[in-house]
């Protein structure tokens, strides 16, 4: 996923949230959900990131 701005702040805010991501470049996070992951797990992780995005936009 890349942003518009630094991540380190929106990493914590996904950390606070139970999603682990890590850097992948300057602006840029990766999600590295493992191979057997369910529907389920990546709908809670949308949710979460949906969820910060819109912290981020007000």
């Amino acid at each position: 996923m890349q942003l518009h701005f630094d991540q380190t702040k929106f990493i914590k805010s996904l950390e606070k949230n139970y999603l682990l991501t890590i850097r992948a470049a300057e602006n840029v996070i990766r999600i590295l959900p493992p191979l057997n992951v369910s529907i389920k797990e990546i709908n809670i992780a949308l949710k979460i990131i949906k969820k910060v995005c819109k912290e981020y936009s007000n």
